[in-house]
Formats: C-alpha cells, sequence, structure tokens
C-alpha cells in the first residue's frame, strides 16, 4: 500500500523581505504608515477563541509601549469589529487590518491562526515568525536587540 502525504512548507524565511501586505487600515493598505522601528504582524479572526486568548495573554504581557513596536491585528473579516475588539483585548499602540480579499494570508501562506510576524518596519525583513503564543516578552526583548 502507498501512502502519498502532502506538507505546506513556510515560505517566509528569518531575514527575508516580507510578502506583499494588502489591506485596509489607518495605517495605509500595505501598513506603510506604520511608525514604529518593529511591526508585529497577528493573523486572527475576532471569532477564534484561541486567537482572542492569544492576543489577550500577548497584550497582557508585552507591553510594546516599552518597545519601538506597533502591533497590527489583521483579520480576514469585514470593518465592523474593531472598536470593541480593541477595547477588550489591545493596548494602544494596536492597529486593525483587514485583509483585501484574503489576499495577505495568501501570500503569507498563513492556514492556522493566531500567527504572527515580527518584522522591521523600515527594511520590511522578517525577524521572527510562528504560532502567537510562542511569542513571550522575554523572546521578543531578544528578537528587538
Amino acid at each position: 500500500m502507498l501512502c502519498v502525504f502532502s506538507l505546506n512548507a513556510q515560505t517566509l524565511r528569518i531575514g527575508d523581505r516580507i510578502p506583499t501586505i494588502d489591506v485596509d487600515s489607518s495605517a495605509g493598505s500595505e501598513l506603510k504608515l506604520v511608525e514604529a522601528e518593529y511591526t508585529c504582524l497577528i493573523f486572527m479572526h475576532s471569532e477564534s477563541e484561541p486567537s482572542i486568548e492569544a492576543i489577550r495573554h500577548f497584550s497582557t504581557n508585552v507591553h510594546n509601549d516599552e518597545m519601538d513596536l506597533d502591533v497590527v491585528l489583521l483579520t480576514p473579516e469585514q470593518d465592523g469589529f474593531e472598536e470593541d475588539m480593541l477595547r477588550s483585548i489591545t493596548t494602544n499602540k494596536t492597529i486593525v487590518a483587514f485583509d483585501n480579499e484574503g489576499r495577505t494570508f495568501a501570500n503569507f501562506n498563513i492556514e492556522h491562526i493566531p500567527f504572527a510576524v515580527v518584522y522591521n518596519t523600515a527594511s520590511r525583513r522578517a525577524l521572527w515568525f510562528g504560532p502567537l503564543a510562542r511569542l513571550t516578552a522575554e523572546r521578543l526583548v531578544l528578537i528587538l536587540k
């Protein structure tokens, strides 16, 4: 008997430029108006309990106002939920972005959420990526050194 397995490898590599971002947000369609030195892009969905819990934990434990870091919550949903979400799970350095027709999720090959990508805002080079639960405050400090 022959068994065939298909595995999707993550195409992003540390040090590579991040894929194209195509969103609707207050930081522009490509997030080029983000002012912090570093960006943490979190792929999520407001109806995903693991996403909400991971973001709450991240927001509680990571004080991005002490770092030069902006957090972007990227969702495939349509505009409308952001005000309640921002009040309940985020800090004041958080931007909500809405993926245009799923293009950014596809460009980053995102299949599981919550997933985070930390990158240098100016160079757009990836510094870290993985499940949000693995992005601890201690790890983030090491990444941003």
